[in-house]
């Protein structure tokens, strides 16, 4: 079956409504993503699994939390869940962290391929970056422990606003969330922080 029409289906489960320009795109990234991940390790995810996990459930957490303003994606990886959720979101800016220098030019290929405006690369840690990166709205992670050293550079860039998106099957946050949600189709949670520097003074 095209992914096309899996993904189709899978937004049908999750009760999603994206527009056409939206499901294209997110299309075309699973293309791509299948694609590449023949070339270097990306994903152990298939078919059905692959859309739902890395895309689906990414852009249900985009609509639920109402995304918008600036985003910084920590391990962007094989780009989920940054892409969808810029894809479906009203991000002004994305930034996508990923140190390491194969995924990176993976990342840099799907955003000029998808034509994602306001969307950029680093390949470096967050550590390195934050002071190119200012304050941010929101702060995403999936599949990346919450480190202390990880938790003081997100803390640089977060005001009292700033909220820390956690895809997580960790049941022991670091500190304790201000929200939990809990996707549709797996026990996988999402675990929102404020990491302001007022919230850890």
């Amino acid at each position: 079956m095209p992914l096309l029409e899996v993904l189709e289906r899978e937004l049908g489960r999750f009760q999603l409504e994206l527009d056409p320009k939206q499901i294209s795109t997110l299309a075309r990234y699973c293309d791509e993503l299948v694609r590449w991940n023949t070339k270097i390790n990306l994903t152990g995810l298939k078919n059905a699994e692959l859309v739902r996990r890395l895309v689906v459930e990414p852009a249900w957490i985009a609509k639920k939390l109402e995304l918008s303003g600036t985003l910084a994606d920590i391990g962007s990886g094989n780009g989920s869940p940054a892409i969808p959720l810029h894809v479906v979101s009203e991000m002004s800016a994305t930034h996508l962290i990923e140190a390491r220098t194969r995924r990176a030019a993976f990342l840099r290929h799907v955003v000029s391929v998808l034509k994602l405006e306001h969307a950029v690369v680093h390949r470096t840690r967050l550590e390195e970056v934050v002071d190119e990166l200012g304050t941010l709205d929101w702060v995403s992670l999936q599949g990346v422990a919450l480190t202390a050293e990880l938790l003081e550079a997100i803390k640089k860039i977060s005001v009292s606003t700033t909220r820390v998106v956690w895809i997580t099957a960790d049941p022991e946050p670091p500190v304790p969330p201000v929200q939990t949600l809990r996707l549709p189709s797996t026990n996988t949670e999402v675990l929102i922080f404020r990491l302001g520097l007022r919230d850890l003074s």
